[in-house]
């Protein structure tokens, strides 16, 4: 099991909010939609531990399971400005998105060709005991032309929701621009 950060979240109404210490969020599920605020002190705990499943205690009362779906910045501010929560059952599968990451130098590369990324993220429907936040792909063996694919990717007990044919690495020869 991951071990999760525990945040506290109070529930609110639109106009019961302080800006300057609390950033508004909402907690998504099936059945209903929970408009709450997090004091600003657990959001640095969240984005400093780079925790996307954690535990939040609704008013210091009901403890659930959530996954961080979505952080919202003022990019000219350095500030945050609403968070999305969504609530996870423990036995059952959700979807999300898993990154992707590269690691390993390829023999392509080394040789002037460039690794190509076309799909930075990965939709993913998994449980929570199986959660992954992101795939790591070795690109080692790749030379020029080569090309990693979905249906290349295996992880035991998650469901990858793209075309097994869509790419997720290829290694190209650079473009050379010819001036006449």
């Amino acid at each position: 099991m991951h071990n999760k950060l525990n945040i506290i979240v109070k529930t609110r109404t639109i106009n019961k909010i302080n800006k300057t210490k609390n950033i508004p969020c909402i907690i998504y599920n099936k059945k209903y939609n929970l408009p709450c605020y997090i004091p600003l002190v657990e959001v640095k705990k969240i984005i400093k531990n780079k925790k996307y499943i954690i535990n939040v205690n609704i008013d210091t009362k009901n403890e659930i399971v959530c996954l961080v779906k979505d952080i919202q910045y003022n990019i000219f501010k350095n500030k945050v400005l609403h968070i999305d929560f969504y609530k996870i059952e423990k036995q059952k599968p959700f979807k999300c998105y898993a990154n992707v990451k590269i690691k390993g130098n390829s023999i392509g590369i080394s040789k002037g060709a460039i690794c190509n990324v076309p799909l930075k993220k990965i939709k993913i429907e998994t449980t929570l005991e199986n959660y992954i936040k992101e795939f790591n792909i070795d690109i080692t063996n790749l030379d020029i032309g080569d090309k990693i694919y979905i249906k290349d990717i295996k992880i035991n007990n998650v469901k990858i929701l793209h075309p097994y044919n869509q790419i997720v690495v290829s290694i190209k020869i650079k473009k050379v621009n010819k001036e006449d």
